[in-house]
């Protein structure tokens, strides 16, 4: 029930703060321009998008409190006799790495790289804060009792956050492109379970959280955008995005012209 309760408060304030902000683009500014045409990069909020994260994160919050996280664990461990292959701390980034790596060999993504970095970087942020949030309140012991931070997966948060901006940046121009993510994204749930650092029920609500990052980044890019734009006046350019891994916490700068 901490774990619910937890997640919840945390998901809930997330979406009412992007309500209330894209609420107010609709207000028309001081020289009746409607403000609603800053939308034009970016989805709006729809209940309908949130359908699948909170789906994922309501099943990690179940598996959890009941039997299914050690069922499920059970047979995984014995599959896998102990063994590790920690691809998993590595591949955790392909989905990112690949939203600025397909532009660069001809397929058009649907934001200019800047603004790539700008939603990247907001995606994470959110990422790093609902899972840090949770993950050091909860203090659920791991599988092979290494630590009680457990849930939800960070590793599978960070690659579902990056599946879900390689889906939206390329869906539309190529959607084998968009899906190959997917494939990056589960693979990581996946080994997170074979190498025995997480249980099912971390594995789903890391990838709830990182969708519903992702998504919270397009919603907030009229806003986060502006930031660019001020940007532009110089003639060098900085961004910012944090790193974030279960054993690793950081931050990236990027540089250009």
């Amino acid at each position: 029930m901490k774990i619910l309760f937890l997640t919840i408060a945390f998901v809930c304030l997330l979406i009412h703060s992007i309500k209330a902000q894209t609420d107010s683009l609709s207000v028309m500014d001081e020289q009746g321009i409607v403000a609603d045409t800053l939308r034009s990069d970016a989805e709006k909020p729809q209940l309908k998008q949130v359908i699948l994260p909170a789906s994922l994160i309501t099943l990690g919050v179940i598996s959890n409190a009941t039997y299914i996280n050690r069922y499920v664990q059970r047979h995984v461990y014995n599959y896998s006799g102990g063994h590790k292959l920690r691809i998993d701390d590595y591949i955790q980034y392909a989905p990112i790495v690949s939203v600025f790596a397909f532009s660069n060999l001809g397929v058009k993504a649907k934001h200019t790289v800047k603004e790539r970095l700008i939603i990247g970087a907001t995606a994470y942020a959110i990422m790093g804060a609902l899972v840090n949030g949770v993950k050091y309140t909860a203090k659920i012991q791991r599988p092979d009792s290494s630590a009680f931070n457990s849930f939800p997966s960070g590793h599978t948060a960070t690659a579902f956050t990056g599946m879900e901006i390689l889906w939206q940046e390329y869906k539309d121009e190529n959607v084998w492109v968009g899906i190959s993510g997917y494939v990056f994204a589960t693979t990581v749930a996946t080994f997170r379970l074979y190498n025995n650092r997480h249980w099912i029920g971390d594995v789903l609500g890391g990838a709830g959280i990182g969708i519903l990052s992702a998504k919270a980044a397009y919603w907030l890019f009229p806003y986060t955008s502006k930031l660019l734009k001020r940007k532009e006046k110089s003639s060098i350019q900085m961004a910012l995005y944090p790193v974030y891994s279960d054993e690793m916490k950081g931050v990236g700068l990027t540089l250009f012209h």
